[in-house]
């Protein structure tokens, strides 16, 4: 199914999911990457949000203001019964039209990129967003995994799809590039022998076997490039200051 379709499907049980394991790795990736990061008074925004899965998280490090973005109407539906102030809009990743010119601090999304066909416009509206020096946290279905297939459940007795695109963290890394967003982390969670237990758990040994040195998901952070102070001294072509 489309994105949209799908996850308007998904939305009914997709918080009743409490024994996904790539929903378990993500929150404790995407914790790590929040913990880098001041979000105390400092302006969020959730692409991609969902149903509000991190929103508590998010919430409990009192941001100024936590706005969220998502193009399925169930899944905002499920947020707003969960955080019935919160201010949301149905929207696709490359459109943040309710957000201003350098409107925010931090911009995240998680384990919504495979789902975004043009990383180009995505992260253009990424940066307008961003003030200088601004974050983004971002976490994804690693390409290996995603080549494979990913993001499926179940509805109705029927297994469902979602569509989805492979994006090499290389291309992610490029494309954030050219909108000034740079590097600052990227972590890769691999399936080991410290993840064992947790496949045995849910009955997935044999998912555990064929897995094992496979990397599921990723966690990246960028910072936005700040702007010289008009005026300021430029280093001379070739030289790093």
């Amino acid at each position: 199914m489309d994105p949209v379709a799908g996850y308007d499907l998904w939305s009914s049980t997709y918080d009743d999911e409490s024994e996904n394991l790539l929903v378990e790795l993500d929150e404790r990736l995407f914790g790590r990457l929040l913990a880098e990061v001041g979000v105390r008074e400092r302006v969020v925004t959730d692409v991609g949000c969902g149903t509000g899965r991190h929103w508590k998280t998010i919430l409990n490090a009192q941001p100024s203001r936590l706005v969220g973005y998502d193009p399925s109407a169930g899944m905002l539906t499920k947020l707003r019964l969960k955080h019935p102030g919160a201010t949301i809009f149905q929207s696709a990743a490359d459109r943040l039209a309710e957000t201003p010119d350098e409107g925010c601090d931090i911009v995240i999304s998680t384990l919504a990129l495979c789902h975004v066909p043009a990383l180009d416009t995505a992260f253009a509206e990424w940066s307008r967003a961003l003030r200088p020096g601004g974050d983004v946290l971002l976490t994804d279905y690693h390409p290996t995994a995603a080549s494979r297939g990913c993001c499926s459940f179940r509805s109705g007795g029927r297994l469902v799809a979602v569509e989805h695109h492979v994006h090499s963290l290389a291309t992610v890394e490029i494309t954030a590039g050219r909108h000034g967003l740079k590097l600052v982390r990227l972590e890769e969670t691999v399936v080991d022998d410290s993840m064992r237990q947790r496949f045995a758990s849910r009955n997935m040994l044999s998912a555990f076997d064929q897995l094992k040195g496979t990397p599921l998901i990723y966690g990246i952070h960028f910072r936005k490039a700040v702007s010289p102070s008009p005026g300021a001294a430029q280093p001379a072509p070739g030289v790093r200051p």
